[in-house]
């Protein structure tokens, strides 16, 4: 199974540093991307549906929290989570800025909480095995080269008797052909109208290559999980509610994954590719004395030969009293990466750690 490469994790941080900069403080690295305005108009949408979302699950008898929300983002979803949910949790993300713009997101929506930011790789997540009872992600699992790696992870730190929530995640189209690129994702432009833009969208579903900024800085766009990887990749869990969604040229398909009710749907849904999402149910009982999510955290070198040592406040910083690392916070965001991958992908914060220096 492949995991993400070095050149592609340091794209990923590039970008989202100069998006961050962009849409926060207004300087120009993307002629095509949103202004502060936009992305302001964008990120209340997506808290809109993931309040709807998790009340739904919520109704399902679902616990909420604690929660860990993978590639958090600008961590909307999560200032939900604990503003609007009473639910408490952890946002990780490998972008710092991303994480540290939380703040100003804050008080543009008027939260009042944060949620705990950790710094680090999904594919070494700093987390107990069996200690998070609700681990959800949007849009993030594509861009691996293969998901696998990142649910199995998900599935370790995961409760017995927890859930795992996935949403928006793309499955592959099979009839495609890429003669030309398609406008970018998320660029700021005005849409075609009428019929030029229905013709525009059939198009595309064939022939349409998706573009982004995001690929221009090495960051993965993987399109191409097929859905019997997904199936691969979900199988870990005892319970699984999956459902295929699919634009068909005219309609919209939905599909539950494992038990298709209508063969001719999952048929579309398989020819012109679309989204996936589901809620997955780890097998065993919830323990009813789950601990708070900053008294699950590891060290992440001792979590590379196998051992799970806790991690404990130390001079404004955490420290791992087996190995004796010091992992640094800084902007309210905590560094949780072995010193070796710190050093590679955050240089300047790395010179701080051993000092505990936040600010």
């Amino acid at each position: 199974m492949k995991q993400q490469s070095d050149k592609s994790q340091k794209g990923e941080i590039e970008f989202r540093r100069k998006l961050s900069k962009q849409q926060i403080s207004g300087e120009c690295f993307f002629e095509d991307e949103y202004d502060a305005e936009g992305i302001e108009r964008i990120l209340s949408d997506r808290m809109k549906k993931t309040y709807d979302h998790m009340v739904s699950l919520k109704a399902q008898n679902i616990a909420l929290s604690p929660y860990l929300e993978i590639g958090a983002e600008r961590c909307q979803r999560s200032l939900v989570m604990e503003n609007d949910l009473e639910a408490n949790g952890a946002a990780v993300d490998i972008s710092f800025d991303m994480l540290k713009s939380c703040d100003h997101y804050k008080a543009a929506f008027n939260k009042g909480k944060v949620p705990l930011r950790i710094c680090c790789d999904a594919n070494n997540m700093p987390f107990m095995s069996n200690s998070v009872p609700f681990v959800f992600c949007y849009e993030t699992l594509h861009h691996f080269p293969d998901p696998s790696p990142i649910v199995k992870e998900i599935h370790r730190v995961l409760s017995p008797g927890g859930y795992f929530s996935f949403n928006e995640e793309p499955f592959k189209k099979v009839l495609h052909i890429n003669l030309y690129n398609a406008e970018k994702a998320y660029a700021n432009k005005q849409s075609r109208r009428g019929k030029l833009r229905k013709i525009k969208t059939m198009l595309d579903i064939f022939f349409a290559r998706k573009t982004c900024n995001e690929v221009d800085h090495d960051i993965i766009e993987n399109l191409d999980i097929t859905i019997k990887t997904w199936k691969r990749t979900i199988e870990l869990f005892e319970e699984k509610n999956v459902n295929l969604h699919s634009n068909a040229i005219t309609k919209t398909v939905n599909t539950e994954m494992f038990h298709p009710k209508n063969r001719g749907n999952y048929m579309l849904a398989y020819l012109f590719g679309g989204e996936i999402s589901g809620v997955c149910h780890k097998a065993g009982h919830l323990n009813a004395k789950i601990k708070p999510i900053e008294e699950v955290l590891i060290c992440p070198s001792c979590l590379k030969e196998g051992n799970e040592s806790r991690l404990a406040p130390k001079n404004s910083a955490l420290h791992c009293e087996k190995c004796n690392n010091t992992y640094p916070i800084h902007g309210g965001v905590a560094f949780l990466f072995s010193p070796e991958k710190l050093k590679e992908l955050y240089p300047e914060i790395s010179a701080i750690t051993g000092t505990g220096i936040s600010s």
